[in-house]
């Protein structure tokens, strides 16, 4: 049996990889502290670690690490980590207490900033004690390169709990990892692989001329997406090359608030989340003297283009993206949203997705170039920001009994890229996790307090332009 081969969508994610551009994803959970201490009040960390031990067999992922084909003769493959250190991946740390907003937010960015270590699986889970109130935090790092924001999510979901008291795990099955293929075999399957390409090539052009429409639609998505990558925009000043170092926020917005205006509206969730993001960083843009009247920036935005099916079943990165302009210049929140709606409802349409999709496989098909590709690529895409809105579970969760209270995420940022709002659903919320380079934006808190304030704006004129 072979061992699973990264997409091409997958190794670009290793491939942009640098010491100051660590390309992991995560999460930050707060839970209640009771049902994960012992008798003396300790972290029952050897509990969660056997918890977790129980359940890996669930996702076999996260045990296993990337193994590279020498002189980059293809795409790297998944092989079992038979050193596997369950110690080294589930940690325990605290604050000292009583750990407040500022400690634990601190001790985030710095964790966030540290890169996983590509000779063992690529994933850590960080306890943390500590804090007030006595809560206890969960910190989550997953490489890019296993899967995107869903996938993380379906991934994460496999170690918690939709009740308090759930029933007891069964007895997990025995794992012996297979060992790692040699340099030379990996050679050899590479170029076994590659052969097999034509024949596969082949099958995709009698599928185009069966679906000829859609084949035309990718096609001119392709065109599409390469005029946007030949489009430049003006820097924002986050727009810079990072250091290694980061710093991060976090916003609460009322799910039924979005709900509310969506409906008031006739918009989607996600021109909600933009057209918050955008008065937001309107506002960050004025506070730092910078001219708005009549500008835009251009937010990436990622598209997932995982199936119903795919859910809980598939990891790796089924996402594509568009880049979509956010009118700062626009002074009515209303007349913002429906700009925003125009537009999204235009991209995709626009088979944009498509063709982006497109050029990241084409990329992947010479494994040799694959990798200046990708950072060609990925620097390329005319942006001043990331937004990703990735949809979470919307009951609560827990962990060994412990209640999950609050769930933000973490998304990477990139040279020329120094911000990422990233945004989750759960339990009836919306959470915004901001990161940002920690040397490009300072004041990070008026951002992400910016934030809150734009969706309660938006609700009220929502409100009153509907009860007119």
């Amino acid at each position: 049996m072979g061992h699973d081969r990264l997409t091409a969508v997958d190794a670009a994610f290793l491939h942009i990889e640098s010491d100051h551009e660590p390309q992991h994803v995560g999460s930050l959970a707060v839970l209640e502290g009771g049902p994960l201490r012992d008798d003396e009040g300790r972290i029952r960390i050897e509990d969660l670690r056997a918890l977790v031990a129980r359940r890996l067999h669930r996702v076999p992922r996260m045990r296993q690490r990337v193994a590279f084909v020498p002189l980059s003769l293809g795409l790297p493959v998944w092989v079992d980590d038979d050193r596997f250190d369950l110690e080294h991946h589930v940690r325990l740390t605290a604050l000292p207490r009583p750990g407040g907003e500022a400690e634990l937010r601190a001790l985030f960015g710095r964790v966030q900033s540290l890169a996983l270590d590509r000779a063992r699986p690529l994933w850590e889970l960080w306890v943390v004690d500590g804090m007030a109130d006595d809560e206890v935090a969960l910190i989550t790092k997953c490489h890019h390169a296993m899967g995107d924001g869903i996938a993380n999510i379906d991934l994460v979901a496999a170690f918690v709990d939709i009740e308090a008291e759930p029933e007891p795990d069964p007895e997990p099955p025995s794992f012996a990892p297979r060992p790692a293929p040699s340099p030379v075999t990996l050679v050899r399957d590479s170029l076994v692989s590659q052969a097999l390409r034509p024949a596969q090539v082949a099958a995709g052009a009698v599928a185009a001329v069966r679906n000829p429409s859609e084949a035309a639609r990718t096609a001119r998505g392709a065109v599409r997406a390469m005029g946007q990558f030949t489009n430049r925009t003006s820097p924002a000043p986050w727009n810079v090359r990072v250091s290694p170092h980061r710093r991060w926020a976090r916003a609460d917005v009322s799910l039924e608030v979005v709900n509310d205006i969506r409906a008031r509206t006739g918009v989607t969730i996600n021109d909600v989340v933009l057209a918050v993001c955008t008065e937001a960083l309107r506002h960050e843009l004025l506070a730092s003297d910078e001219p708005v009247a009549n500008r835009t920036l251009k937010a990436m935005v990622p598209v997932s283009r995982r199936a119903d099916d795919e859910h809980g079943t598939t990891l790796g990165n089924k996402v594509s993206l568009i880049v979509a302009d956010l009118p700062v210049g626009v002074d009515d929140p209303l007349e913002r949203l429906q700009a925003i709606h125009t537009q999204t409802t235009s991209l995709k349409a626009s088979g944009l997705a498509d063709g982006v999709e497109m050029w990241v496989r084409v990329a992947g098909e010479v494994p040799v170039i694959a990798a200046p590709m990708a950072r060609v690529l990925s620097s390329s895409v005319p942006m001043n920001v990331v937004i990703t809105n990735i949809p979470g579970p919307p009951v609560p969760l827990y962990v060994l009994g412990a209640r999950v209270l609050q769930a933000y995420p973490y998304v990477e940022v990139i040279d020329g890229e120094g911000l990422t709002i990233a945004v989750i659903s759960y339990d009836g919320s919306l959470s915004f996790g901001v990161t940002a380079d920690r040397d490009a934006m300072r004041n990070l808190d008026r951002l992400a307090e910016g934030l809150e304030e734009a969706a309660a704006r938006l609700h009220e004129d929502a409100e009153a332009a509907d009860g007119a």
